[in-house]
């Protein structure tokens, strides 16, 4: 099956013109009002929809949070859905559909839902109200639960049980329309799944789409970690965290040569329009989720440009180590630690402002924590940055981002030749094999 989001513009959602694939000065040419992307923003992705902005304090009514968890069900497709507390009427909008049961991943705005699954029953690639299967209930069981979720926040293990729901709590008829035709919706997928970098779900159209319309990307994709190869348990994770309008191809030239024996790669893929403190919030619950399963002791995480400042949140905003995981170093290439100009000239648009915007402003509540906050002592910490680089510049030699670094380095490159210059990786090859001699 296709998994490009090329042709998914059903369900309300909208998607920018193809644009081909990302230049160099991606994140700057991203905050250009008269950019077609720009144009193309939809309402569930557009903070002024909201009747205050993040600051004002009124209601929201563009995607924000997420709610996730595990749905069971026989096999086929299923649909998970977040209807609102008292029906709302109209279409239904917050949804994903899955193959067979599995985790799901629901990006929606804040707000008070009932969780419930629709299996395709007579495999017609529709989902109907009749075709209802089972929904959230608390332990003990009974009468379908309300889950109230907040701007910004992630619930998750949430599990939608087989059976359906008792009583009349949930509003489902005469209330949403369900004729979704599943035959043309990519399906989620299990966090952890094997892909190769070449696969079309890494595409330059879908990185481009998780910036300009992030809830078309998370009904498709979700925020999850892909392994390069199946798991081994003699081989250090080594995660990749990509950048604006990036995916996990940007890494091809490092996974290709880093040692397979020793290290394993992994690649988180998100949609980076959406809030930089729910990407690392995702990011925590899928290396949760991994190390329950596999067990694994220690990490190594590699970052370029805005994936910097994700995976910086991580480490000072979520405890690693209480699920078990030594997070031994961390390699920033190319990292805006001081934000950008244009994003807080962004926000003065009067129409449309995305959700990063607020995080990548130079004065954001976002960049301030990060560059007054310490990743924990015992992981290792190197900046990486291009000489050349017109896009992070002077932004990722910000003496309050690099002072408790362990190192510091720069290349003749650019802000994407970075990612495949002879010179960075030999450098990066050194300092992984310091860091793997000092956790032994």
């Amino acid at each position: 099956m296709m998994t490009s989001l090329k042709s998914l513009m059903g369900g309300g959602e909208r998607r920018g013109r193809g644009r081909g694939a990302v230049t160099a000065s991606v994140l700057v040419a991203a905050l250009v009002a008269a950019s077609c992307g720009y144009l193309s923003i939809g309402p569930r992705d557009n903070v002024r929809t909201a009747a205050g902005d993040p600051e004002g304090g009124g209601p929201s009514a563009y995607n924000s949070s997420v709610l996730m968890g595990r749905v069971e069900a026989g096999p086929g497709d299923i649909m998970v859905a977040a209807v609102p507390e008292g029906g709302g009427g109209g279409a239904l909008e917050h949804y994903v559909v899955r193959s067979g049961p599995g985790p799901f991943m629901i990006y929606l705005p804040a707000g008070r839902y009932y969780l419930c699954s629709f299996t395709d029953a007579n495999s017609d690639g529709e989902f109907r109200a009749g075709e209802l299967s089972g929904a959230f209930r608390r332990p003990g069981g009974g009468d379908p639960a309300v889950i109230a979720v907040r701007e910004c926040q992630v619930v998750p293990d949430l599990l939608v049980s087989a059976g359906p729901p008792a009583g009349e709590r949930v509003k489902l008829a005469g209330a949403f329309r369900f004729r979704v035709d599943a035959r043309h919706l990519p399906r989620q997928k299990d966090n952890g799944e094997i892909a190769a970098l070449y696969e079309e779900r890494f595409c330059g159209q879908n990185a481009e789409t998780g910036w300009w319309n992030p809830s078309l990307f998370m009904r498709g994709f979700g925020a999850r970690i892909y392994f390069a190869r199946p798991f081994d348990a003699g081989a250090v994770p080594v995660l990749f965290v990509h950048g604006a309008q990036g995916s996990p191809r940007d890494w091809a030239y490092f996974q290709m040569r880093l040692d397979g024996k020793r290290y394993q790669a992994w690649f988180f893929y998100y949609p980076t329009g959406i809030r930089l403190s729910l990407a690392s919030r995702l990011l925590y619950e899928s290396l949760r989720d991994l190390a329950a399963r596999y067990r694994f002791s220690k990490i190594v995480i590699t970052a370029h440009s805005m994936g910097g400042l994700v995976t910086h949140d991580l480490l000072i905003g979520h405890d690693l180590r209480a699920i078990g995981i030594e997070p031994v170093l961390l390699v920033t290439l190319a990292s805006p630690w001081s934000g950008f100009e244009s994003a807080d000239r962004a926000l003065r648009y009067p129409s449309k402002r995305l959700p990063v915007w607020y995080d990548v402003g130079t004065g954001s509540p976002f960049i301030s924590r990060i560059l007054s906050s310490r990743i924990p002592a015992a992981t290792g910490h190197y900046l990486f940055f291009g000489t050349r680089d017109s896009v992070a510049a002077g932004r990722a030699l910000d003496e309050r981002a690099y002072r408790a670094a362990d190192g510091m380095f720069g290349f003749d490159v650019d802000h994407v030749g970075i990612l495949s210059d002879r010179s960075c990786f030999r450098k990066y090859r050194e300092i992984l094999a310091g860091a793997a001699g000092r956790s032994q």
